[in-house]
């Protein structure tokens, strides 16, 4: 019973706080931890305008929100309760050894797949500021607030695309849900309109280490379609050494959508960490 309730009061804190803060500018908790602060500036048609502070050094940036949406429950994931914090991991120090190292030799790459309105991308450029930042993201609307959040941040690139396991064209199957549980499907090869699908392996070759990028992170939030992700064509993943994903049978029951995922990373030499919502799938270096 424990077990099921804390993650539903977090998730009930998280609610409120973000209709507090777009509405009143309060909280009902502090901010923790204390990496990050952040002042409401102001709204414009409906969206709020944060000024982001990183208290690690002397990074802002500005985070436009869409008022009273799940966006401000993404805020609270990413910046108050730092979901993609690898520091909850015991191999910590050697992540920042091999970023010093790539930033020397040339640029570490994260990939942000699932991208939303790319908060997830702009916590990675205030933790890891050397990097070059793709991020993916397949709805129009999140896509358009994600420009305004990437603007003026020459390293980090976005595209509107959905991620794929081979070059196709996709389509959103619910536009009306939440925010940030948009979900795609593969249109049949004789359908028309959708979007690009894009494949891992064709961003990297536009990022290929003969020009010294370094892969890095690839962080993956699919809402589902990571079952097609991994179903083929995932040699990529052994250039990551660290990939982040949600995985979504609490989701879509009786689905199976992490089978694929499960199946193939079980094969590779790779750690597997469950903390919070996501799996850190961690590459290890057994040579001599």
């Amino acid at each position: 019973m424990t077990k099921n309730w804390l993650p539903t009061v977090r998730k009930i804190v998280q609610l409120l706080n973000g209709f507090l803060l777009s509405r009143f500018n309060a909280k009902i908790v502090r901010a923790y931890p204390k990496t990050f602060s952040y002042e409401k500036k102001g709204n414009r048609d409906g969206v709020d305008r944060l000024l982001l502070g990183n208290c690690l050094n002397s990074q802002r940036s500005d985070i436009f929100l869409r008022a009273e949406t799940s966006d401000w429950f993404t805020f609270d994931q990413i910046f108050i309760n730092e979901d993609y914090n690898l520091k909850g991991l015991k191999r910590y120090p050697e992540f920042e050894e091999l970023y010093a190292k790539y930033t020397v030799e040339g640029v570490p790459l994260i990939l942000d797949l699932g991208a939303n309105i790319g908060l997830a991308s702009v916590y990675f450029h205030h933790i890891w500021p050397s990097s070059k930042i793709v991020a993916v993201e397949p709805s129009e609307d999140n896509f358009r607030i994600l420009q305004e959040n990437f603007a003026d941040k020459e390293k980090l690139e976005a595209r509107l695309a959905g991620i794929a396991s081979m070059k196709s064209r996709l389509v959103l199957t619910d536009p009306s849900a939440e925010k940030n549980a948009f979900t795609t499907t593969t249109l049949e090869d004789c359908a028309e309109g959708g979007i690009s699908g894009v494949t891992v392996s064709d961003i990297l070759a536009n990022y290929p280490r003969s020009k010294g990028y370094f892969p890095f992170i690839v962080k993956i939030d699919i809402e589902g379609f990571e079952s097609e992700l991994f179903s083929a064509s995932t040699e990529w993943i052994s250039e990551f050494p660290i990939l982040i994903i949600e995985l979504h049978d609490w989701l879509l029951p009786e689905r199976r959508t992490s089978a694929n995922f499960l199946k193939t990373i079980c094969q590779l030499d790779r750690d597997f960490v469950y903390l919070g919502e996501n799996v850190f799938s961690i590459k290890n270096n057994r040579t001599a």
